[in-house]
């Protein structure tokens, strides 16, 4: 069904197992506003008890699993969730970047899933932890119901769940949010000063850019229209091909 949500990826590929990133990260949500501290911890689907602090987090931040495949022992990196439901409702989760049986690296990804309110402000825990993860590629973007699809595969969906292309594919992001951080190889593509020039917020923040459409996030449910006008002129300043979205949803 479709309905209001906020949604925060960040997709990196740096390390993201030490603790060090992983208090950073639960800082970003502590700090950025009390309504956003955790009220319990999870691992995958299990919930390990309540939130007391950030330092009891540490244990399970990067828990190791064990799985056999094929006769060999492997290891790998059990991510962190941590899920709120008083004041504002959210869940949030890390999956970590790690190497796989091949000996490929994997990109991590922090993943938020929000419903909407319209007095808290999440950019400061975004621009915080596009500063932690060094992301490739971050979003911060309110759903609404005429952008949010059902439909698996296309590049609409692609874009509702912050999913971007494999390691040195350069030319299929899904579409810009409200806030997008654009780094490594894809902040070769932005032109800050003529993005600037124009009229859009723009950030340098360590090798990328964070670009955000509008003042307030919640334009796309207050004035849609708007906002969709504001995206279409922005993506004119990237490559024809830069973007799997190609035009606005037809306002109804």
């Amino acid at each position: 069904m479709k309905h209001h949500m906020m949604r925060m990826f960040i997709n990196t590929d740096a390390a993201t197992t030490d603790w060090s990133v992983g208090k950073e990260v639960l800082l970003a949500f502590c700090e950025a506003d009390f309504r956003l501290v955790p009220e319990s911890i999870y691992q995958w689907e299990t919930r390990i008890g309540e939130f007391h602090s950030i330092e009891q987090c540490e244990p399970h931040w990067a828990g190791i699993a064990r799985s056999r495949i094929r006769g060999s022992l492997i290891e790998f990196p059990i991510g962190l969730g941590w899920r709120r439901k008083k004041d504002i409702r959210y869940q949030a989760e890390i999956k970590h970047s790690q190497t796989n049986m091949l000996g490929h690296w994997l990109s991590g990804k922090l993943s938020v899933y929000a419903a909407p309110h319209k007095t808290v402000d999440w950019l400061p825990a975004f621009r915080r932890l596009c500063r932690v993860m060094r992301p490739t590629f971050g979003l911060l973007h309110y759903f609404v119901p005429i952008e949010d699809t059902e439909r698996s595969g296309t590049p609409e969906s692609y874009f509702g769940g912050g999913v971007v292309p494999p390691r040195g594919t350069l030319k299929d992001i899904p579409n810009l949010g409200w806030a997008t951080f654009l780094g490594g190889e894809l902040a070769k593509a932005v032109k800050a000063e003529q993005i600037e020039e124009a009229g859009f917020t723009i950030e340098k923040i360590n090798d990328g850019y964070l670009l955000r459409l509008t003042d307030n996030i919640n334009d796309l449910a207050d004035n849609y229209s708007h906002f969709s006008k504001r995206r279409a002129e922005l993506k004119k300043l990237f490559p024809d091909d830069f973007f799997l979205v190609k035009h606005e949803p037809i306002s109804v």
